[in-house]
C-alpha cells in the first residue's frame, strides 16, 4: 500500500513541475543593440582626383599702336581679326582637407570643410593667321598651378553613408602666357604673361561612407570659378613700347576627386 501511495505521489510531481515552472517569474533578457554611425566630430584627410578648365576665352581684348611699327595690325584688329585660341587647362589635382562635422536627431548633417591642394591643370593652344600677307602665330597658354577652397556642408545621414551638397569660397593661383610672331617679317613679335592669386566660388555634392568607426571615403564634384586676368603682350626687346596686345582669360572648370579622412572622434554608438 505503501509503495502504491510513492507512485502516485512521484507521478503528480512529474504533471506539476511544468505547470509550477511556467508560474515562475522570467529574467528579462537584454535589448538587442543596434549600432548606429554618427558623423559628428573633426577629420582630416587626404584627396586626389582630376580637373578640367572651361574655355578661358578667344578674344583679344584690345590692341594699341601709336607708330608705324605694326602697320597693318591695327586695321586687321579693328575689322574683328582678333581671334586669339581659347584654353581647356585640365590634369591631376591632389591635396588635404580639415572639417568638422554636426549630425543632428533628424539624421540632418552640417559642416564646414577647407581644402588645399596642388594642381598640374595646363594646356595651350595656337593659331596662325594672315594680315596684310604676313603670316602671324598667335599662341596662348594657361594653368592652375594651385586652389583652396572654404565651404560649408549640408546632406542627410542614412546610418554610414552621407549625402551631401557643399559650396562656398574658392581661391588659387593662375597664370596666362601670350604670343604674337610675324614668321614672315621677322620684326613683329609680341609677348607677356600674368600670374595671379584668384578669389572666386566653388558649389557640388558628394557621397562619403564610413569604413570604421575613425575612416570615411568619398568622391565629391566641384565647380569652380576663379574670375578671369588680363595679360598684356609687349613687343620684345622694348623698354618703352608703344604699342601692346591685351586679352582677358577666364578661368572655371570642374573637378572630381576621392577623398579619404580620418575621424577624431568614434562614430558608432549604441540605440537600443
Amino acid at each position: 500500500m505503501k509503495r502504491s501511495l510513492f507512485f502516485a505521489a512521484a507521478a503528480l510531481a512529474l504533471v506539476a513541475a511544468p505547470a509550477f515552472a511556467a508560474d515562475l517569474p522570467v529574467k528579462a533578457r537584454p535589448a538587442v543593440v543596434a549600432a548606429v554611425y554618427n558623423w559628428t566630430g573633426w577629420y582630416v584627410g587626404g584627396n586626389i582626383g582630376y580637373g578640367w578648365g572651361g574655355d578661358t576665352g578667344g578674344l583679344w581684348d584690345s590692341f594699341v599702336d601709336t607708330t608705324p611699327l605694326a602697320v597693318g595690325f591695327g586695321p586687321y584688329f579693328a575689322a574683328g581679326g582678333n581671334v586669339l585660341p581659347g584654353t581647356r587647362p585640365s590634369g591631376v589635382i591632389g591635396g588635404a582637407q580639415v572639417g568638422y562635422n554636426w549630425q543632428l536627431p533628424s539624421n540632418l548633417v552640417f559642416g564646414v570643410v577647407a581644402d588645399l591642394q596642388g594642381s598640374d591643370m595646363h594646356d595651350s593652344a595656337s593659331v596662325t593667321v594672315n594680315p596684310n600677307g604676313a603670316i602671324t602665330v598667335q599662341t596662348n597658354s594657361s594653368r592652375i598651378d594651385w586652389f583652396g577652397t572654404v565651404r560649408g556642408r549640408a546632406g542627410f545621414a542614412a546610418n554610414n553613408w552621407l549625402f551631401y551638397g557643399t559650396g562656398g569660397l574658392a581661391y588659387g593661383n593662375v597664370k596666362s602666357n601670350l604670343t604674337f610672331t610675324c614668321t614672315t617679317c621677322g620684326v613683329l613679335a609680341y609677348a607677356g604673361s600674368n600670374s595671379s592669386t584668384q578669389v572666386g566660388w566653388t558649389a557640388g555634392a558628394g557621397i562619403e561612407v564610413g569604413l570604421s568607426p575613425n575612416w570615411t571615403a568619398g568622391v565629391e564634384y566641384l565647380h569652380f570659378d576663379l574670375g578671369s586676368i588680363l595679360t598684356t603682350a609687349l613687343p620684345v626687346g622694348t623698354t618703352t613700347p608703344a604699342t601692346s596686345i591685351s586679352a582677358n582669360s577666364k578661368f572655371t572648370g570642374d573637378i572630381v576627386r576621392a577623398t579619404l579622412n580620418y575621424r577624431f572622434s568614434p562614430a558608432i554608438v549604441a540605440k537600443y
